[in-house]
Protein backbone atom coordinates (compact mmCIF):
# COMPACT_ATOMS: atom_id res chain seq x y z
CA UNK A 1 0.00 0.00 0.00
CA UNK A 2 2.21 2.71 -1.52
CA UNK A 3 -0.43 5.47 0.01
CA UNK A 4 -0.17 4.48 3.43
CA UNK A 5 3.24 4.49 3.49
CA UNK A 6 3.36 8.15 2.05
CA UNK A 7 0.75 8.87 4.71
CA UNK A 8 2.46 7.42 7.49
CA UNK A 9 5.90 9.57 6.22
CA UNK A 10 3.64 12.22 6.28
CA UNK A 11 2.65 12.33 9.17
CA UNK A 12 6.34 11.58 10.78
CA UNK A 13 7.27 14.84 8.88
CA UNK A 14 4.64 16.63 10.73
CA UNK A 15 5.06 15.54 13.97
CA UNK A 16 6.53 17.28 17.24
CA UNK A 17 9.54 14.96 17.01
CA UNK A 18 10.67 15.51 13.45
CA UNK A 19 10.19 18.79 14.46
CA UNK A 20 12.45 19.17 17.32
CA UNK A 21 15.18 16.30 15.44
CA UNK A 22 15.09 18.78 12.45
CA UNK A 23 15.60 22.30 14.54
CA UNK A 24 18.24 20.08 16.28
CA UNK A 25 19.97 19.08 13.08
CA UNK A 26 20.31 22.59 11.96
CA UNK A 27 22.48 23.56 15.38
CA UNK A 28 24.94 20.76 14.32
CA UNK A 29 24.69 22.04 10.85
CA UNK A 30 25.72 25.04 11.41
CA UNK A 31 27.99 24.00 14.08
CA UNK A 32 30.32 22.23 11.02
CA UNK A 33 30.32 25.26 9.19
CA UNK A 34 34.17 25.68 10.32
CA UNK A 35 35.48 21.86 10.10
CA UNK A 36 33.41 21.89 6.33
CA UNK A 37 34.97 25.10 5.25
CA UNK A 38 38.52 24.32 6.47
CA UNK A 39 39.16 26.88 9.33
CA UNK A 40 39.99 24.36 12.15
CA UNK A 41 42.93 22.07 11.45
CA UNK A 42 42.70 18.93 12.79
CA UNK A 43 46.37 17.94 11.62
CA UNK A 44 47.82 19.71 14.21
CA UNK A 45 45.40 18.33 17.23
CA UNK A 46 46.23 15.34 19.32
CA UNK A 47 44.56 12.03 18.64
CA UNK A 48 42.03 13.00 21.39
CA UNK A 49 41.13 16.45 19.97
CA UNK A 50 40.81 14.39 16.24
CA UNK A 51 39.00 11.37 17.60
CA UNK A 52 35.91 14.21 19.09
CA UNK A 53 36.16 16.06 15.98
CA UNK A 54 35.88 13.03 13.56
CA UNK A 55 32.76 12.11 16.00
CA UNK A 56 31.22 15.22 15.48
CA UNK A 57 32.13 15.49 11.46
CA UNK A 58 30.10 12.00 11.39
CA UNK A 59 27.38 13.51 13.33
CA UNK A 60 27.49 16.90 11.56
CA UNK A 61 27.50 14.51 8.26
CA UNK A 62 23.91 12.31 9.25
CA UNK A 63 22.42 15.88 10.53
CA UNK A 64 23.15 17.49 7.22
CA UNK A 65 22.04 14.55 5.12
CA UNK A 66 18.71 14.24 7.40
CA UNK A 67 18.25 18.03 7.62
CA UNK A 68 18.71 18.10 3.13
CA UNK A 69 16.58 15.13 2.55
CA UNK A 70 13.96 16.03 4.92
CA UNK A 71 13.56 19.76 3.52
CA UNK A 72 12.77 18.28 0.35
CA UNK A 73 10.80 16.25 1.20
CA UNK A 74 8.56 18.15 3.12
CA UNK A 75 8.79 21.15 0.47
CA UNK A 76 7.56 18.34 -2.16
CA UNK A 77 4.72 16.98 -0.57
CA UNK A 78 3.35 19.37 2.35
CA UNK A 79 4.59 22.73 2.07
CA UNK A 80 1.50 24.95 2.15
CA UNK A 81 3.09 27.94 0.35
CA UNK A 82 2.32 29.42 -2.74
CA UNK A 83 3.10 28.94 -6.30
CA UNK A 84 5.71 31.85 -5.83
CA UNK A 85 6.71 31.06 -2.82
CA UNK A 86 7.66 27.28 -3.42
CA UNK A 87 9.52 28.54 -6.48
CA UNK A 88 11.56 30.63 -4.51
CA UNK A 89 12.37 27.81 -1.69
CA UNK A 90 13.05 25.09 -4.76
CA UNK A 91 15.86 27.77 -5.82
CA UNK A 92 17.35 27.87 -1.93
CA UNK A 93 16.98 24.70 -1.14
CA UNK A 94 18.63 23.33 -5.05
CA UNK A 95 21.46 25.95 -4.67
CA UNK A 96 21.64 26.70 -1.15
CA UNK A 97 22.44 22.91 -0.06
CA UNK A 98 22.49 22.76 4.03
CA UNK A 99 22.57 26.03 4.69
CA UNK A 100 19.61 26.99 2.46
CA UNK A 101 17.78 23.42 3.94
CA UNK A 102 18.85 25.41 7.55
CA UNK A 103 16.81 28.68 6.40
CA UNK A 104 13.80 26.71 4.90
CA UNK A 105 13.76 25.12 8.10
CA UNK A 106 13.09 28.02 10.11
CA UNK A 107 11.34 30.33 8.08
CA UNK A 108 8.89 27.48 6.65
CA UNK A 109 9.04 24.27 8.12
CA UNK A 110 8.84 25.17 11.88
CA UNK A 111 6.25 27.67 11.21
CA UNK A 112 3.88 25.57 9.17
CA UNK A 113 4.57 22.22 11.39
CA UNK A 114 3.39 24.88 14.90
CA UNK A 115 0.57 25.85 12.71
CA UNK A 116 -0.40 22.52 12.02
CA UNK A 117 0.00 21.15 15.87
CA UNK A 118 -2.29 23.93 17.03
CA UNK A 119 -4.82 23.10 14.73
CA UNK A 120 -4.73 19.88 15.67
CA UNK A 121 -4.95 20.52 19.47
Amino acid sequence: MPSERWKRIDEWLTSTRSAKLFFASTFVVLASVPLIEGWIDVARMTLWMRTCWTIFAMLATLSLLFLWFGMWGYWLRLDSSTAGAKRLWFMVLLLGFWYGSCVYCYVVYLPQVIRRSRIKA
